[in-house]
């Protein structure tokens, strides 16, 4: 049985409360993931650490970029709710946008990008079609699409990329 570990780590000052509740959100959409598996993750929030599977920065907006202080000519999407960098490769680097186009958002649209950009995270070396064309792209992608929503389900093919990727521990920026 393999425990792997997802840090979240708060750029933001943001209340322990709000930050509970992405926890607890980002915690049942890895759950979902590992679901019927002798494996699974434990979620916290905390500094990075060389031994974490998985490390999520939440920033106040793109114009505060963790991944831009450390690769300035890294290229993000206006629209996106978070960005996983791989140009340094075999190191990921992956943030989340607390806020987009001046909003906060509900929990699980923060967990649903979490999860999300964790199959970017993941595999270093994919391309970013490799997720968002996932089984043809668009709703059969599930949470690997492009667009997602908080309609979008998590698919069997999301839940195996993402067993898979926790699986082959790779360096992330912290």
């Amino acid at each position: 049985m393999a425990k792997y570990t997802v840090k979240l780590v708060d750029h933001t000052n943001s209340g322990d409360a709000y930050k509970h509740g992405i926890e607890v959100a980002v915690q049942e959409r890895f759950d979902e993931a590992f679901d019927g598996t002798d494996d699974g993750v434990d979620v916290s929030w905390g500094a990075g650490a060389d031994t974490d599977n998985y490390v999520c920065h939440f920033v106040p907006d793109r114009d505060h970029s963790y991944i831009r202080q450390k690769w300035p000519k890294s290229v993000i999407d206006e629209e996106a709710g978070g960005h996983t960098y791989t140009g340094a490769k075999p190191m990921s680097a992956t943030e989340v946008y607390w806020k987009r186009h001046g909003s906060q958002f509900p929990y699980k649209s923060y967990a649903m990008t979490v999860v999300h950009e964790s199959m970017h995270n993941l595999f270093p070396s994919q391309t970013i079609a490799f997720v968002h064309e996932m089984d043809g792209g668009g709703e059969k992608a599930g949470i690997a699409a492009a667009h997602y929503s908080l309609k979008s389900q998590m698919t069997e093919h999301n839940k195996q990329v993402i067993r898979q990727g926790f699986s082959v521990k790779n360096p992330q920026f912290f």
